[in-house]
């Protein structure tokens, strides 16, 4: 259910799935901002453009290629759109240097003919401000295709199921960075980034749901199309959705703190690891949290959480210096497990508990409610999965999951040594 739908709330989960749909990027926002970085990537490809030779693609990643985007916090805060340039070139025809410096002409001449500020230089990449109205920037970051080597790196390193399987290993990039010595140096020693490999693994770990989404809104909206011909980003699944409202959880938390708060690739990977295809937000909710600091490693005595598609990446890797990033994880799940299971487990579905409704914000949810209850409404039981509230029960159930994800976790780590 959506408010797009205006149909009134009847459990907890058509009560979750309001707030998630209030926190997604409204579909005209949406439409501006694919529009906008279309926009950009026809004048990079025109034939007067100094790339032009090369092929420039303009393409997102981040939360706006995994369907896990929420609207900025408060009004003084912007979208940040993601994108790729991707050039079709090799390291012996630019430098990071020059790459960058290329691509970033270009952006600059973008935005002199459409009366913008000069694009802001980043530490990887070049920022691309709006007017206030449109309430949105692009992060622009200049890249070469990179399979090869990345292929290599992971077969040297041992991660074979991953080197060979092409969606996830095909799509590998070269990125930029001026903080590196050899930044303006020819060199085949570049970073490495790999979108859309990683969102080839986030879509693996919901596609029974994705697909059913799918069906569901050819049927919905009276198509004919294929599953396979309706864009992704038309739906959304209990894992998109639960993301969402456990990033927006995390933002109230740290509000105070935001530059301590736990990152949403860690957020969203240990999620994505911890789903196993539920089919209601509220059994997400409960499965993630269960089970997602299950899938933090330990590396030599190191805290890991892997990138999937590639292994000895790790997200976590600032957790050594900065010790409170990970409590604050641990501090920032314990407390999310606490509220989502009072709200799942105890509360009737139209009253959201004051700690939830806090760390959710509460003009979000009061405005929710408002939208999608009845003047007058019937308490509904908990979901039965939710109700009991005993430590022994909770221990138990949590045990059973812990056994079930180590039974399955392989499937969610394609980078297990072969």
């Amino acid at each position: 259910m959506t408010l797009h739908d205006k149909r009134l709330a009847k459990s907890h989960d058509d009560i979750l799935e309001a707030m998630a749909d209030a926190l997604d990027i409204p579909p005209s926002k949406l439409e501006e901002a694919k529009s906008r970085y279309e926009a950009l990537g026809n004048w990079l490809d025109r034939p007067e453009s100094t790339l032009a030779a090369n092929d420039p693609a303009i393409s997102p990643q981040g939360s706006f290629l995994l369907g896990t985007v929420t609207r900025p916090f408060t009004d003084a805060e912007e979208y940040d759109v993601d994108l790729v340039c991707r050039l079709e070139a090799s390291k012996a025809d630019f430098t990071q240097m020059s790459l960058k410096e290329a691509i970033g002409y270009e952006v600059g001449l973008y935005a002199k003919a459409h009366g913008m500020a000069k694009p802001d230089e980043k530490r990887r990449c070049w920022t691309l401000n709006y007017a206030d109205g449109a309430q949105f920037h692009m992060d622009i970051l200049p890249a070469l295709p990179d399979a090869q080597r990345y292929q290599t790196k992971l077969l040297e390193q041992g991660y074979r199921s991953v080197a060979l399987d092409g969606t996830l290993s095909g799509h590998a990039i070269a990125i930029t960075d001026k903080t590196l010595p050899n930044y303006d140096q020819p060199t085949e020693d570049w970073p490495q980034s790999n979108p859309t490999g990683y969102w080839a693994w986030f879509r693996s770990r919901m596609l029974v749901r994705l697909t059913e989404a799918k069906r569901a809104f050819a049927h919905r909206e009276r198509i004919t199309a294929s599953v396979d011909e309706i864009p992704d980003y038309n739906v959304k699944t209990p894992l998109q959705r639960a993301i969402q409202l456990l990033k927006r959880h995390r933002d109230c938390m740290f509000v105070a703190d935001s530059e301590h708060k736990p990152i949403s690739i860690i957020i969203t990977t240990l999620a994505a690891h911890a789903y196993n295809e539920e089919a209601t937000i509220s059994t997400a909710l409960q499965s993630i949290l269960t089970g997602m600091d299950c899938h933090i490693e330990e590396r030599g005595g190191t805290a890991w959480v892997a990138n999937p598609v590639n292994p000895a990446e790790n997200f976590a890797d600032k957790w050594a210096e900065e010790p409170k990033k990970q409590q604050n994880l641990y501090r920032w799940l314990d407390q999310a497990r606490q509220d989502f299971a009072l709200y799942l487990r105890a509360s009737p579905f139209d009253k959201v508990p004051e700690l939830l409704r806090e760390h959710l914000g509460a003009g979000l949810v009061d405005r929710t409610i408002a939208a999608v209850l009845p003047v007058t409404t019937v308490s509904l039981p908990a979901p039965t999965i939710a109700r009991d509230t005993s430590g022994a029960d909770d221990m138990a159930r949590a045990e059973r999951a812990v056994e079930q994800i180590n039974r399955t976790g392989p499937q969610s780590k394609p980078w297990a040594k072969s």
